[in-house]
């Protein structure tokens, strides 16, 4: 078992964005962006809104997708809306 000083936590950030999905020209904004220009909530048929998750990766520093976490050889988990990676890879 991996002592916590070899562990590093990266906290799991949640974007909420809304889709029009009859104009394809039309921007994706969040949901707070959406209501602020609009005035009004996104309602389906028309809009869907889609939960992207990205961290910043603390080996490289660049902004991923926490699904592409499960491919570096320092993952160890995920748990509740963070991200534990080892200081070493892990065997």
């Amino acid at each position: 078992m991996r002592s916590t000083s070899e562990l590093r936590v990266t906290p799991i950030r949640k974007i909420r964005v809304v889709i029009d999905v009859e104009d394809i020209l039309a921007p994706t904004l969040t949901v707070d962006e959406f209501e602020r220009i609009f005035k009004r909530e996104p309602k389906p048929p028309r809009y869907r809104i889609a939960l992207i998750e990205v961290l910043t990766c603390p080996e490289d520093g660049n902004v991923v997708l926490v699904s592409e976490c499960s491919k570096c050889s320092r993952f160890v988990k995920r748990a509740n809306d963070a991200i534990y990676c080892a200081t070493r890879p892990v065997k």
